[in-house]
């Protein structure tokens, strides 16, 4: 039941009616202000200290899973990235290696074709 405004005046006024002013006074000071199933006991409290600790542990747990995942997917990805380097530099020796032998084909062409062109400058 929902108590009113004007309830707790007709109450207040009762009480300081049969108890006197003072008495009726404080003893409407204690009551509360909306009803008493509005008011918390202490073991609600406690059951909800206990639901709210519960749900810490458990949120402390998921980020500390979530921090070993992160870690294991970070190490997993430092391994691929040193894999990469290493694979890049095989290829770059690979690409100098051939640049190398470019160079080399190059020059050898290069006496082909003037050995070519002197031997055809000398013939004719």
């Amino acid at each position: 039941m929902q108590i009113t405004e004007a309830d707790r005046l007709d109450m207040l006024a009762e009480l300081r009616r049969c108890h006197g002013e003072r008495i009726g006074d404080i003893i409407v000071e204690h009551l509360p202000p909306a009803g008493w199933g509005d008011l918390a006991r202490q073991v609600d409290i406690s059951r909800l200290e206990q639901r709210i600790d519960a749900s810490d542990l458990a949120r402390a747990q998921d980020i500390a899973r979530l921090e070993r995942r992160i870690e294991a997917s970070d190490l997993a990805h430092q391994a691929d990235i040193a894999r990469l380097e290493r694979e890049i530099a095989r290829l770059d020796g690979r690409i100098n290696n051939l640049a190398g032998a470019m160079w080399a084909m190059g020059g050898i062409m290069t006496a082909g074709f003037m050995g070519l062109f002197t031997l055809i400058a000398t013939k004719l």
